[in-house]
């Protein structure tokens, strides 16, 4: 897909915000990139998000930077993938650095401990969201849930979800004689 050259300042305004604004990090994010350049910017489709996601998955790395990534390239190019990058980890280096400035010692407090309960349900309640919308996006027969099933299974009995991934291309090549519609 050509870059469409949007300006790097909203590119970077846009991850930065969504960088400071989500706990959880990782899968916790993809809702909020989703709803910031499908619904809010509408500068990819539910589709084209939906692709992007199982595209980062098969780079290393944290998913919603590889998504930030593919987006901020898609829509500036080299320069585009970078400023998305450097904008989505730049909130939680500076948090990371504030909370070893001034909370170090506060990490046994009770009301702090409590907060932190509930940000990880909240991130919790965001990757349950974030598997919902991928599986709405990619499972669209019988041969889909069964290697959907089939990788979670491998995943939950702990070998690499890189095995998962595998699998599941393996079986979509041998399995699957026609293209995919769009």
């Amino acid at each position: 897909m050509a870059a469409e050259h949007h300006s790097l300042w909203s590119l970077f305004s846009s991850f930065f915000r969504v960088g400071f604004f989500t706990f959880g990090g990782g899968l916790a994010m993809i809702p909020f990139i989703e709803d910031e350049f499908v619904n809010r910017r509408k500068w990819i489709t539910s589709a084209e998000m939906s692709e992007n996601v199982a595209l980062s998955q098969s780079f290393p790395g944290v998913v919603a930077i590889n998504v930030s990534i593919i987006i901020g390239y898609q829509m500036a190019g080299v320069a585009g993938a970078v400023v998305a990058a450097v904008a989505t980890i730049l909130p939680a280096l500076l948090s990371i650095v504030a909370i070893l400035m001034f909370l170090q010692g506060f990490e046994d407090n009770r009301y702090v401990q409590m907060v932190f309960v509930g940000i990880k349900a909240a991130s919790a309640a965001l990757i349950l969201d974030t598997v919902i919308r991928q599986a709405c996006h990619s499972i669209h027969n019988k041969f889909g849930i069964v290697v959907a099933a089939l990788a979670l299974i491998v995943v939950m009995f702990d070998f690499s979800a890189v095995w998962s991934i595998l699998l599941g291309a393996v079986a979509g090549f041998v399995f699957c004689r026609k293209p995919v519609e769009k």
